[in-house]
């Protein structure tokens, strides 16, 4: 499940989804880490928390971190995002469909978890 360990729900939540233009999907399962996989803030462009928050990116680069665009998530954004990217790029996964999960934290997780071979 999500990282709901902190008190705060300024914070983002683990895993984060982030998507291209393209709708090509990546995976963080630490935003702790971020600085590490993420280059450039303005390279991202858009990300979603464990709670189905929108992201942005920001800082200097080689310094990215991720903060809450919104307190609020955008649960249906999210899920279309993940069905695109799962009908477009998950060609040899075994459904082609994304996790079911009805609960937005239990699906953000499933779909970090899930395997897809490109």
């Amino acid at each position: 499940m999500p990282d709901l360990s902190s008190d705060s729900h300024d914070e983002p939540a683990n895993p984060a989804l982030l998507f291209e233009p393209n709708g090509h999907m990546y995976v963080i399962h630490d935003l702790a880490v971020a600085d590490e996989l993420i280059e450039a803030a303005d390279g991202v462009h858009e990300a979603f928390d464990g709670l189905g928050r929108p992201l942005r990116a920001t800082g200097p680069d080689g310094q990215v971190t991720f903060v809450l665009a919104s307190a609020e998530p955008a649960e249906e954004t999210l899920r279309a995002r993940v069905g695109y990217y799962y009908r477009a790029f998950a060609s040899r996964h075994p459904t082609r469909i994304p996790p079911q999960e009805s609960d937005l934290a239990a699906f953000v997780f499933a779909v970090a978890n899930d395997e897809v071979i490109e």
